[in-house]
């Protein structure tokens, strides 16, 4: 009914309808907006994921065209036009006496002439940087450090030699691993990069100490860290005659580690690294994080030692006989640093013989720990037959008595 009662409750009813009305907008408003504003926080990530994937491939293109080494197409003995080039690290780390010198001149002959640098590597040849921070834990940058950080970012792979490097296998372990990352941060590889460590392993054992003993001789300076000078540069100089005269044979020099009134040797250090290529294997693996190759030096004796490191480890395209596809007429260099035998060892036959198996005792140790984590190119040696059973190298080297009957086959 028309009345005045009914009139004022149709207006307060119309006038709740309107308010809730006007909330639904409003709510419906807000959802419309925050839908609006959800949606253009997600366009505008979805964007920027966009942009960074196609940075990414942009990334990843350029990382394959900074990493592919163009190889010479009009070459019959070349199958690939181009062959993918991985980017590497390797380091030559000797030991001393075993044709160190012989690469590192065939290395450096090929880096002057440009020969490297087709294959796009680099090579860094002896530096007293590089020698510090081995030997002393120094901070430091070797040389053109800039210029090397540059093909490094074009995507050159680098190759360093240095026989030195092989003290690290004569500190203590945290000296060791101290000293070799201050190695590592010395060069100039932006970014993380896995080390790839060479080591040369030398038989027979004894003419590896033998020939120590002679390089030992022949150096007038100090030769540090290997030995200390009894006597000053000036002394040595004016009694140069006198002090060959008083050279010690090689049995003197290993009894007492001294040349009388010249200098005292430091012996126990050139075992545990001149002369110990596992124990070298086992520290830059254990101690360097490297990956590690042995080369097996009789093995390789037909095809050459710097032919190897070239043609086998920076694996440049090479023939059977280890020269260079692209320079056939390339001439390596002859075996280095080759010294006259000595007249007299002042040892036996039978003497030499034991300390053969004296030494190869101490290599078995050692490879007894690295076996399963290097690897060995043109095994040749003994020590690396089947070493499946843990008593096969036992075996090879059993003499004493307290190894028994060794006809038993758990020997």
């Amino acid at each position: 009914e028309d009345t005045p009662c009914r009139r004022q409750q149709c207006c307060k009813m119309a006038k709740r309808t309107k308010e809730k009305v006007t909330a639904t907008a409003y709510k419906v408003l807000f959802f419309c907006v925050c839908a609006w504003s959800a949606w253009c926080i997600l366009a505008l990530h979805l964007s920027e994921i966009g942009t960074k994937v196609e940075n990414t491939a942009s990334n990843v293109e350029e990382w394959h065209t900074r990493s592919t080494a163009v190889v010479r197409d009009d070459d019959d003995d070349v199958k690939e036009e181009q062959k993918q080039h991985q980017q590497r690290l390797v380091v030559h780390v000797g030991p001393h006496k075993t044709g160190t010198t012989t690469i590192q001149r065939y290395l450096n002959k090929l880096e002057k002439k440009g020969v490297l640098r087709n294959y796009k590597w680099h090579y860094i040849g002896l530096s007293a940087c590089m020698k510090r921070a081995i030997m002393n834990g120094a901070d430091c940058k070797i040389q053109q450090w800039d210029d090397i950080k540059q093909l490094w970012r074009k995507g050159f792979s680098v190759v360093v030699s240095m026989e030195m490097f092989d003290y690290a296998a004569a500190l203590s372990d945290d000296e060791a691993k101290d000293n070799i990352s201050h190695l590592w941060n010395s060069l100039p590889t932006p970014g993380p990069v896995m080390v790839e460590t060479v080591v040369m392993y030398r038989t027979p054992r004894n003419k590896h100490l033998v020939s120590a003993w002679k390089q030992h001789m022949a150096s007038n300076g100090q030769n540090m860290p290997w030995r200390e000078s009894l006597l000053s540069a000036e002394e040595r100089k004016g009694r140069k005659k006198i002090l060959m005269s008083t050279m010690p044979s090689f049995a003197e020099w290993l009894c007492d580690g001294t040349w009388p009134g010249f200098a005292k040797y430091h012996t126990d250090r050139i075992f545990a690294a001149q002369i110990n290529p596992f124990g070298i294997a086992n520290t830059y693996h254990e101690q360097g994080g490297a990956n590690v190759t042995m080369v097996d030096m009789a093995g390789a004796e037909n095809r050459d030692i710097a032919g190897a490191v070239v043609c086998d480890i920076l694996r440049l395209p090479c023939t059977a006989e280890k020269t260079l596809v692209d320079f056939p007429d390339f001439e390596r260099p002859t075996d280095q640093n080759k010294r006259d035998e000595p007249m007299t060892l002042g040892m036996s036959d039978e003497d030499m013989t034991e300390m053969e198996n004296i030494i190869r005792q101490m290599d078995c140790y050692y490879y007894c720990r690295v076996k399963d984590d290097i690897n060995v190119l043109y095994a040749k040696d003994q020590i690396f037959g089947d070493n499946d059973s843990d008593n096969d190298i036992n075996v090879l080297y059993a003499k004493d008595q307290i190894f028994g009957d060794n006809d038993s086959d758990n020997d």
